[in-house]
């Protein structure tokens, strides 16, 4: 059975040894019992837990159970991805980005695109994609208080981490959205940024919930980091997954097979075609993979 998280006790920030937990009262500095590391658990930004005094200090004495967790970027209990895509300068990566929503499927978060420089050059042909697919995507640029709406109403009461890589106006967004300049500033000298100096995950309060950041990872760290089994992969891209079951054999890799719904929804138009060579590019490299474990 899930457990219920606590209202309090959320660490927003760990950083050389030490977690930053935000309580009811104020922002405390922890360690970690030295049971987790005998236990292989590492803390989390993102992390729901139970403090306690030990020798005169804070210690996380105990970590709820996750609703999911990401290596690159370390952090747990993200409710929403907000991945931010550009139509120029960069163009957009297809593969990386259906990857990406795969991962997002496979964590159990929403996903959701924001489609930057619009203004620049409109795509629309890259909207009716991945909207016919089944995704939500928002032009952030051809009108941005309807946008920021939007977004804001889908972050709200949740942590959501906002993702896209070098060019794509993330930061941009980010300050424009919630002059996160601002609040980076205002939280790290609540940290004692300085004490402790790395790359880290940050977990930033807004009135709308909280938004997980870090200069240090892109939409590439997630794709690079996470592994989809090649087994897996039919039912975590969601326009593939309605047609699964109606193939005709069990075990249908939905790439050669004579009578596979999936290659007949394709020819149907019924499923995008570039939705279609994504997966099955990320089904070979699944299967590459697959074959080096075995040897």
């Amino acid at each position: 059975m899930t457990e219920v998280k606590p209202t309090k006790n959320l660490i927003i920030k760990g950083i050389g040894g030490f977690y930053y937990v935000k309580t009811a009262d104020s922002i405390v500095e922890t360690r970690a019992k030295g049971l987790f590391r005998r236990l292989g658990i590492t803390p989390l930004a993102g992390d729901f837990v139970d403090i306690e005094m030990s020798n005169g200090d804070y210690v996380i004495s105990k970590i709820y159970e996750r609703k999911n967790f990401f290596t690159r970027p370390p952090a747990a209990n993200i409710d929403l991805i907000f991945m931010v895509v550009s139509t120029i300068q960069p163009l957009p990566n297809r593969q990386v980005l259906d990857k990406l929503l795969a991962i997002g499927e496979s964590k159990e978060v929403e996903s959701v695109i924001l489609l930057t420089k619009t203004d620049l050059k409109p795509d629309e042909d890259f909207i009716r994609t991945y909207t016919s697919s089944g995704y939500r995507v928002i032009d952030v640029r051809s009108n941005f208080e309807q946008a920021k709406k939007q977004i804001t109403e889908l972050m709200r009461d949740n942590h959501s981490m906002f993702v896209g890589n070098s060019g794509t106006g993330k930061t941009t967004l980010l300050n424009d959205l919630f002059d996160m300049q601002q609040k980076t500033d205002e939280t790290s000298l609540k940290l004692g940024r300085g004490k402790h100096t790395t790359r880290a995950v940050e977990l930033y309060e807004t009135e709308y919930g909280y938004i997980a950041d870090s200069p240090g990872f892109s939409a590439v760290d997630i794709e690079r980091t996470e592994y989809i089994k090649k087994e897996n992969l039919q039912y975590l891209f969601i326009d593939i997954a309605e047609f699964v079951s109606e193939c005709r054999y069990r075990g249908c890799s939905h790439t050669s097979e004579t009578d596979c719904a999936v290659i007949e929804a394709v020819q149907n138009n019924l499923i995008e075609k570039t939705r279609y060579e994504s997966y099955l590019a990320l089904y070979r490299k699944a299967e590459e993979l697959n074959s080096w474990e075995q040897k």
